[in-house]
């Protein structure tokens, strides 16, 4: 009898102590994870984990340790990136002005030449090379456009305006090349506004205006770029909940759909149209700004039944006023 009281009493005390230790775990690894916790909070706020001689040698001290130490490496490839992007914006402000220069001299030079009394194949030369100046110059400036967009240089300004002042001034800009072609511009929601014939209706934006425009613009110029002469480009605006859609409607040729993902990348063009004028920039920069704003742009087409391109910019401080 005394065997087994003796042995019941050894039991209970073993569960007593497992139950102790078990608690004590437990108070532990609690302690650990608030601990833990303080201390990923203090690298998320750019602040080196605290350190106390009670942590110096377990494994939250190890823990901590290796925060700091990634902390740092992060702190300098901040530095690294920031000394980086002040390089490209010299870099760039130095192309831009060297670039700038040259071509505008050289434009003054073709336009006094032009002025002269020429045989008619060296008039049709000067043409051709006032033309090539041109393209030379739009490629130096989409190429400085994209690159500050990219490196953050410029910094897209959200201010709340008309956004069908910006839509005038993208429309505006391309009606010389669609008087050109013969191709009807219209307008949907919005319209005796962009027309300019009446000031009844505004609708207020958060949205950058020079960029929104310089967007909007890309998708004018390039539906008037590959629709074919005598053909209709449409703009929509329509408010929805969350976005308000800006839609550029052509009758050109389409996109076939296996394309439609890749319209948007650096320098792509479509295999049809390489004897077009275009250096495939327009689009990515037309998603870069939509991106920075908040917004995104995507494409709905099939081929040879014309491309609906809608940039979509959020709501938020939106509204119209009648």
């Amino acid at each position: 009898m005394d065997w087994k009281m003796i042995m019941l009493a050894c039991a209970i005390a073993l569960a007593g102590i497992l139950s102790w230790k078990l608690w004590k775990l437990k108070q532990d690894v609690c302690e650990f994870a608030d601990r833990l916790d303080e201390s990923l909070d203090a690298v998320l706020q750019g602040r080196k984990p605290e350190e106390s001689a009670d942590t110096q040698d377990s494994l939250l001290g190890k823990v901590n340790e290796k925060l700091g130490r990634t902390l740092h490496v992060l702190e300098k490839k901040d530095e690294e990136n920031l000394r980086g992007k002040q390089q490209m914006k010299e870099l760039i402000s130095d192309i831009s002005h060297q670039t700038r220069t040259p071509v505008a001299n050289q434009k003054i030079y073709l336009e006094i030449l032009k002025d002269m009394d020429l045989p008619g194949e060296a008039m049709e030369f000067l043409n051709k090379l006032e033309h090539q100046t041109d393209r030379l110059d739009f490629l130096f400036q989409s190429l400085v456009k994209m690159s500050r967009l990219e490196t953050g240089v410029i910094q897209i300004r959200k201010e709340r305006g008309d956004l069908f002042d910006t839509l005038a001034g993208a429309m505006a800009a391309v009606v010389p090349a669609a008087s050109k072609k013969g191709i009807a511009l219209e307008v949907e929601g919005g319209g005796e506004k962009l027309s300019g014939e009446t000031d009844k209706n505004r609708l207020l934006l958060s949205h950058d205006r020079k960029w929104t425009e310089e967007a909007v613009y890309n998708l004018l110029d390039n539906a008037v770029k590959y629709t074919p002469e005598g053909g209709r480009v449409t703009l929509c605006v329509e408010k929805k909940e969350i976005f308000t859609e800006i839609h550029v409607r052509d009758t050109g040729k389409g996109i076939a759909l296996e394309r439609q993902a890749q319209i948007f990348t650096r320098f792509y063009r479509e295999p049809e149209v390489q004897d077009l004028e275009g250096l495939g920039i327009g689009l990515y920069l037309t998603r870069k700004i939509a991106e920075l704003q908040g917004g995104y742009v995507e494409v709905r087409s099939e081929a040879g039944k014309g491309a609906d391109f809608c940039l979509f910019l959020p709501n938020a401080g939106t509204f119209t006023v009648s």
